[in-house]
């Protein structure tokens, strides 16, 4: 710092210097000419020392992100505005938006914008992948100077603003594990919601709602393929647990946990909640999206945990009465233990992600592939929620 304003009064310095020059050579000469090229001289000394006046600081910016609520790998485009009470001539702004660690090791985004005499001025800035998680992006860096090089500034513009990044939805979920269950169909009442006879209503069939739900006669009236929704019996409720244990598999298994509770809220199903793992949170069971919001922020923001430490939390849990699918990153022999151990291990279905190994005859595998993020960074299930 030190050494750039001793950069910054030599040149001013030098600058003066030669402005004194002009002036004694002015007043020996007398010409035209020379009075001409002192009087222009002097204008642009002051359009400099004027311009020096003018504060980074007035900037106001505000950061906008191209939708609200973002999935894990979105292409994420961020659009900076500018803007300002009065104008004033400038004639660059370089500008530098530092991007958080957890997006992981991507360069900063830079560009330089053109304000001249405009009180508002807008900049799109190189787009990224977007990762699960809470992100705090820092303050932007701006920067300007003379035409000359001789005054150079910079200031931090705005506060830091915070951009969660939710998991990736897969709304065929039910699908899946129904696909991939060792007895199929069969065995869906074990880690579903039972259904009674009563028929709630007719909606159309949405990817998860399984083949015994259309109602043909409906399907063919309507030109559309509609399925009978039924209500759901008193007994019929289901706890989530997220073993959220440290493993490569870690946020395939929490893809896979997020989307079964969504789904089972969104068809208003009464679910309970628990996510073990760094920053994890419990819910208390619930129908409906009441509490969607905040369980899709608890999944967003937790890390990864040993299994050490999540052993007693998941015994305690697992020592209660009610049917629990507890979804995992792997099936390890000590979570094997907790699970046998438990007096109600007949209501327990474990859902893990597949890899080559030995396999628990008794949990449900979920390809990698079926909860892999898309290439492109744009597919995928909506991420809207709708109250």
């Amino acid at each position: 710092m030190t050494t750039k304003r001793a950069l910054i009064l030599m040149r001013f310095g030098i600058f003066l210097l030669l402005y004194v020059a002009l002036w004694t050579y002015t007043l020996f000469q007398g010409d035209f000419a020379s009075w001409f090229l002192t009087y222009f001289f002097s204008f642009i000394l002051l359009l400099l020392i004027t311009g020096a006046l003018f504060k980074l600081k007035n900037w106001q910016i505000k950061r906008d992100f191209h939708k609200t609520r973002i999935q894990e790998g979105e292409t994420v485009r961020l659009t900076l505005h500018f803007s300002r009470k009065h104008a004033f001539p400038m004639g660059y702004l370089l500008i530098q938006q530092a991007l958080p660690e957890t997006l992981g090791e991507l360069s900063d985004r830079q560009q330089v914008i053109y304000p001249f005499f405009k009180r508002s001025i807008t900049a799109n800035l190189m787009p990224f992948t977007a990762v699960r998680g809470k992100h705090v992006f820092p303050a932007v860096e701006a920067e300007t100077s003379d035409p000359f090089g001789l005054i150079e500034r910079s200031a931090r513009l705005g506060e830091a603003a915070e951009l969660t990044v939710y998991p990736r939805y897969f709304p065929d979920i039910l699908m899946k594990i129904s696909e991939n269950s060792p007895e199929n169909e069969r065995d869906a009442a074990n880690w579903t919601f039972k259904k009674n006879q009563n028929i709630h209503g007719l909606r159309e069939f949405t990817p998860g709602d399984r083949i015994s739900w259309i109602d043909w006669k409906s399907s063919a009236k309507t030109g559309k393929v509609m399925a009978r929704e039924y209500e759901n019996s008193s007994s019929s409720r289901i706890r989530v647990i997220f073993y959220g244990q440290a493993h490569s598999h870690f946020d395939f298994a929490l893809r896979a946990a997020y989307s079964f509770t969504r789904k089972m809220l969104e068809q208003n199903g009464e679910v309970s909640v628990a996510i073990l793992a760094e920053n994890g949170q419990t819910f208390g069971f619930s129908r409906g999206q009441a509490k969607l919001e905040d369980i899709a922020k608890a999944f967003a923001e937790v890390a990864p945990e040993t299994a050490e430490k999540l052993a007693e939390p998941l015994t305690s849990l697992l020592a209660q009465n009610q049917r629990t699918i507890l979804f995992t990153p792997f099936v390890d022999p000590s979570l094997q233990r907790i699970v046998r151990s438990s007096v109600q291990k007949q209501t327990i279905q474990l859902v893990s992600i597949l890899e080559s190994g030995q396999m628990d005859a008794g949990t449900i595998y979920l390809s990698k592939k079926a909860l892999a993020l898309p290439a492109t960074g744009n597919g995928g299930g909506s991420d809207e929620i709708h109250g």
